[in-house]
């Protein structure tokens, strides 16, 4: 499908720390935009995903807006780049949409009207979440191509904090969910929390389907992904870090689906 507008529109989502509240447009007839465990970014006008190639790309860390010293920042890229590789591998396979990362660094993308095509630019900020600079968010700027909904591409802020030592520093299975969280956001998918049990009509953080072992779909918010083994045992939460589950792959596969539709 041709693209005849460039017109962007600019989404904000928050992961590792909450959800954001957000308002409904019309649905386009004949598309399936939530399931059990997924639900697209309608919200911010993204209805499909384009067969067309994506590429991801780190944005070069500037160390006075990340507050890392050059180790730490070193650590930092060296995971994003394997993380991310392994997210555009597992993209790719789910969607048949061919997402790259690729090498080097990208200028820094901040407005849908100039952002580039099928470009999602991944960097690192000390508390990028605005409003409120608040501690231990990250957060995706989705962009959605005017003339069809389908994802555009954007960009993503990690809070730098998650490899500085204090109460913030997450661990690389955080970080792994937390990148293909975000990563989720830009190309479409949203929170898919739901009431819980409390049944206090209100999707609260963790409030999402799960299985008996526990798993949660990556894009739940504040996160999700893969459990614990029973027993108490991390091994199985490292070993599926950053892959997205059942629920997840539904949505991707959803997302492209609406495409042809």
């Amino acid at each position: 499908m041709t693209v005849k507008k460039i017109v962007r529109s600019l989404g904000v989502l928050a992961a590792a720390v909450g959800l954001v509240a957000l308002s409904n447009p019309a649905y386009a007839a004949g598309d399936v935009y939530k399931g059990t465990g997924w639900k697209i970014l309608t919200q911010r006008q993204i209805q499909s995903l384009s067969p067309d190639p994506y590429v991801i790309q780190l944005v070069k860390p500037n160390a006075s807006a990340t507050k890392l010293t050059a180790a730490q920042t070193k650590k930092a890229e060296a995971q994003l780049r394997a993380q991310l590789k392994k997210t555009a591998a597992q993209l790719t396979s789910v969607t048949g949409t061919k997402f790259t990362l690729a090498s080097g660094y990208h200028k820094e993308q901040n407005a849908c009207n100039t952002a580039e095509r099928h470009v999602i630019a991944v960097g690192l900020k000390y508390r990028p979440f605005t409003p409120g600079n608040k501690p231990g968010y990250s957060q995706a700027h989705p962009c959605s191509a005017s003339g069809n909904q389908s994802a555009w591409g954007g960009w993503i802020w990690l809070d730098s904090e998650y490899w500085k030592p204090g109460d913030w520093a997450a661990s690389p299975t955080l970080i792994s969910n937390t990148v293909s969280h975000e990563t989720g956001h830009s190309i479409g998918l949203d929170h898919p929390n739901v009431d819980g049990p409390d049944a206090n009509r209100t999707a609260d953080p963790y409030e999402c389907v799960s299985n008996s072992s526990k798993d949660r779909p990556v894009m739940c918010s504040p996160n999700g992904g893969h459990a614990r083994a029973k027993g108490g045992s991390d091994a199985r939460a490292k070993k599926y870090a950053g892959q997205y589950t059942k629920w997840d792959i539904a949505g991707l596969k959803a997302l492209k689906a609406n495409f042809s539709r």
